[in-house]
């Protein structure tokens, strides 16, 4: 249980660092930037803890049978439907950034909507698979990208370009008061355990090891994703750009590597972490949403059709249609104001397992 608890928090972890959230830091970076990621840092760090422990409580359950037994079908329900919906906002809206940077930084001549499309019709395909199969899709991808990963992050760091002037001139604005949109921003990279909702179903031992692990791993990607944009950018042009961490990755080279340019490695390491956080997102959306619901197929034309297949496929219909009339300013601007909703949405889920699990302990 531990390392595919672990491989969700990572999934999370790594795909943050080059969409929204260095994106929101840069905006917020003279205004409690660094205030906000202490705190985020304590709230990411101690939901992910108490909610691992609350569903230890319930080993082989997912959020759907516990909440079947313990609240009442009216308030179940909405509950269920309402994360279903922010599970799949949260696919849709990396599935559209990701096909954005692509026809940016890879392939600029591409047809924007048959690219999304593609991207849609894969996301909706994985996202139809067991839980456990996808967990073990998520140990391959993380294994194989991870050292990649790490290696460009020390890359970064250790290039003779960075300017550490320039991120210590971040000290001058830590007594800023932190912001929601940077709270909410800097803890979006923690919220990996919140699958756990669905995918306990998946482990029937109660056992977690290395939970203290949590801070250590999120300090320190989230000292990356945000100094390195400025240091290799300078902190003030790293607000000029729309995505900071992919421009930034472009200023590297690999001298004798078969890839010269640093970026088309990174941007082709994180099309596999994209998809992966789709079809996870999605699967639990889809999943939760589906468990509404007593009847698990439905008859189209006299044909069985899954009733989560249904509901993947409605997901990628409307990320397509979003992605079709939104550009990256918009995006960029929705996802401010849903990562502020999805903040004070995941509290409350955490804050209601660990009550269930109290009450469940006592019952």
């Amino acid at each position: 249980m531990s390392r595919y608890f672990f491989y969700l928090f990572l999934m999370c972890m790594f795909i943050n660092t080059i969409f929204f959230v260095p994106r929101l830091l840069m905006n917020e970076r003279f205004d409690g930037a660094i205030m906000s990621v202490i705190l985020a840092v304590i709230i990411g760090s101690t939901s992910a803890i108490l909610f691992t422990k609350a569903m230890r409580k319930f080993p082989g359950e997912g959020l759907p049978e516990i909440t079947a037994r313990m609240l009442p079908g009216f308030l179940r329900i909405p509950l269920l439907l309402f994360l279903g919906v922010m599970w799949a906002i949260a696919g849709a809206v990396i599935l559209i950034s990701f096909s954005m940077i692509t026809l940016r930084f890879l392939n600029p001549e591409a047809n924007a909507t048959v690219l999304l499309l593609c991207y849609c019709t894969v996301g909706a395909w994985s996202a139809r698979f067991r839980p456990v199969a996808i967990l073990n899709l998520a140990e391959f991808i993380i294994v194989l990208n991870s050292p990649f990963v790490l290696y460009i992050m020390f890359k970064t760091l250790s290039s003779p370009w960075f300017d550490w002037d320039s991120v210590k001139i971040l000290s001058d604005y830590v007594l800023h008061p932190p912001t929601w949109t940077a709270v909410a921003a800097a803890s979006y990279p923690f919220t990996g355990y919140i699958n756990m909702a669905l995918y306990n179903r998946a482990f029937n031992q109660t056992r977690l090891k290395g939970l203290w692990l949590i801070p250590i791993i999120g300090v320190s990607i989230l000292f990356v994703s945000f100094v390195v944009p400025i240091g290799l950018l300078g902190i003030d042009s790293s607000g000029d750009y729309l995505y900071t961490w992919i421009t930034a990755a472009d200023t590297l080279r690999m001298q004798y590597g078969f890839i010269e340019r640093v970026v088309y490695l990174f941007l082709f390491i994180y099309i596999g972490f994209s998809l992966l956080f789709v079809t996870v997102t999605w699967n639990v959306g889809a999943l939760l949403i589906r468990d509404c619901f007593k009847r698990r197929n439905l008859t189209i034309k006299k044909v069985k059709v899954p009733l989560a297949t249904i509901i993947c496929v409605s997901f990628a219909a409307a990320t397509l249609i979003a992605g079709i009339y939104l550009d990256d300013k918009s995006l960029i601007g929705f996802v401010a104001h849903w990562q502020i909703l999805r903040l004070a949405s995941e509290t409350f889920l955490v804050l209601l397992v660990v009550w269930l699990s109290w009450r469940n302990k006592y019952a």
